[in-house]
C-alpha cells in the first residue's frame, strides 16, 4: 500500500509565501484516504527528513517564482526542476527543501516528489493570502484530490 504525504511548505506571516500552509489548511477539511498524510511544514526544511522517510509519494505545495504571472500553478516532478543542493550551507536553519530531500537520498531513501509551485503576487509582511492566490487554493487542492486518487488505483 502506498503511503503518501502532502506537505505543505511556507511562511504564513509572508503573504502569498504561506500558499503550502493554505492549501494543507484546506485539505484538513476533506475526507482523505488514511493513506494520505497531510503536513504542516512551516519554514523548517530539517525537521521535514523524518516526514519524508515515512512516505512512498510526497506532494509538495509552496510559493515559486518561475516567471509565470501571479497566480500560476506549476507541477513537476523535483527531479525536473533542476534544484541542486547547496554545499556551503553552515546552519541548520539555511538548509533549503532540495538540501533536505538530497540528505534524505543519501539515508537511503527515495520518495517520488511531486511539486506543486504557485507564483506569488506579493512576498511581504501580513497573515492573508493576495486574492489572486486565494483563488487558486481551492484548484491546487482539486489537483492533489486527483494526483491522489490516481496514485491510489
Amino acid at each position: 500500500m502506498k503511503r503518501i504525504m502532502v506537505l505543505g511548505i511556507g511562511n504564513l506571516l509572508m503573504q502569498d509565501d504561506g500558499v503550502g500552509v493554505h492549501v494543507i489548511r484546506m485539505l484538513e477539511k476533506l475526507d482523505l484516504p488514511p493513506e494520505v498524510e497531510l503536513v504542516d511544514g512551516g519554514t523548517n526544511s530539517y525537521d521535514l527528513l523524518d516526514f519524508f522517510s515515512r512516505a512512498d509519494i510526497c506532494i509538495v505545495v509552496d510559493a515559486m517564482q518561475g516567471g509565470g504571472v501571479p497566480g500560476t500553478i506549476y507541477r513537476a516532478p523535483l527531479e525536473e526542476l533542476g534544484l541542486t543542493p547547496d554545499t556551503n550551507i553552515v546552519s541548520l536553519h539555511e538548509i533549503s527543501f532540495a538540501d533536505a530531500v538530497y540528505m534524505l537520498k543519501l539515508e537511503g531513501y527515495d520518495p517520488q516528489v511531486i511539486v506543486y509551485g504557485v507564483e506569488p503576487e506579493r512576498v511581504g509582511l501580513g497573515i492573508e493570502l493576495t486574492p489572486c492566490l486565494a483563488r487558486q487554493v481551492p484548484r491546487i487542492v482539486e489537483l492533489i484530490q486527483q494526483d491522489i486518487a490516481e496514485m491510489l488505483s
